[in-house]
């Protein structure tokens, strides 16, 4: 099997981790790195031993590609990602897909009248407990479900690293949004939401939401997510997913895996399930989900997640904010 020489246009936190994982893979060749910021490029390129630049067109015309992550800002996606399709690259593209439906509409028919494959980095559908959870779900073990209730609590941390430039909704609560409809295997018809806004007022955006959803099949679901918990706060970022049915029950708690580390002036919960950085490199449910990318590309397998699927989480996501916004149920686009 040939291996795939792989690009990611992007590399802040989250790009960066997408290179690491290249670079350490056994199909990959990661062979660029591109960031509007030069300086973030060229420590990154540097670190991984490859090329650099800060401008996507200059990547594509001096480099071979088969593969990239576009790790952008949801506001600057839309032109590497169209730019790199264009090149009939194929495409990881982090979520959200666009700051709005509108764009994100754009985006998807751009990249689908090109032929590439692309997905979307949503990486609860690439963790070993949510796949178990879906595949419980679809066997019938729980019966039919009744209830889902997640939470997605993060630290002020969150609200001073994003708030800036995106929100709560957008970046935190949609992947258990779209965790919950994958699972249960059905859409969601109308969607509850209050909101709290105290720290990312400055920005308008919310500190706190609480969503209560009804789902087609019946069944309804619950999720609380916030950015108000103080950083020094064991975990930094603590989730849970229970599932209630008719014959049994899922039950998924925190992130990490059992193990608690404490030292002369900390008690901390590391997380070992989202992207943990050891002695094998990047793992968790990201390298996971890069993996299956990786994969099904060069196999010719399916891809984690469609655009549509992507487009729906978000869609799920204007949803709550319209609900917040008028205190009323909303309905799903």
């Amino acid at each position: 099997m040939s291996m795939l020489r792989a690009a990611v246009v992007g590399v802040g936190m989250i790009g960066s981790l997408h290179a690491r994982i290249y670079a350490e893979h056994p199909l990959t060749e990661l062979v660029a790195v591109a960031d509007s910021n030069p300086e973030r490029a060229r420590t990154v390129g540097e670190q991984l031993g490859v090329a650099w630049y800060s401008d996507v067109e200059q990547l594509l015309a001096r480099e071979r590609v088969a593969i990239a992550s576009i790790a952008t800002p949801e506001q600057q996606r839309y032109t590497p990602a169209v730019a790199c399709a264009r090149a009939g690259v194929h495409l990881l593209l982090e979520k959200p897909l666009a700051p709005n439906l509108a764009e994100t509409d754009r985006l998807i028919a751009a990249v689908e009248a090109t032929g590439v494959r692309a997905t979307v980095n949503f990486i609860l559908r690439s963790d070993a407990r949510y796949l178990h959870a879906r595949q419980s779900v679809e066997q019938g073990m729980v019966g039919e479900v009744c209830t889902l209730s997640a939470r997605r609590r993060g630290s002020s941390r969150g609200a001073e690293l994003y708030g800036p430039w995106t929100d709560l909704l957008i970046s935190t609560a949609i992947h258990d949004l779209d965790a919950m409809v994958w699972i249960n295997g059905t859409p969601v018809e109308r969607v509850f939401a209050e909101a709290v806004v105290k720290r990312c007022a400055e920005w308008g955006h919310e500190d706190a939401v609480l969503i209560v959803l009804r789902f087609a099949n019946g069944a309804i679901g619950s999720l609380e997510t916030s950015w108000v918990l103080p950083p020094t706060v064991p975990a930094a970022l603590d989730s849970v997913l229970q599932i209630a049915g008719t014959r049994g029950g899922i039950f998924i708690e925190g992130n990490n895996q059992g193990v608690a580390v404490v030292g002369e002036d900390r008690y901390h919960l590391p997380d070992f399930a989202n992207w943990p950085i050891g002695p094998l490199g990047v793992g968790g449910a990201l390298q996971a989900n890069v993996a299956r990318f990786i994969t099904g590309v060069s196999r010719g397998e399916p891809l984690p997640m469609t655009l549509q699927e992507a487009r729906y989480a978000q869609a799920m996501v204007v949803a709550v904010k319209n609900s917040i916004r008028t205190g009323q149920p909303s309905t799903v686009n």
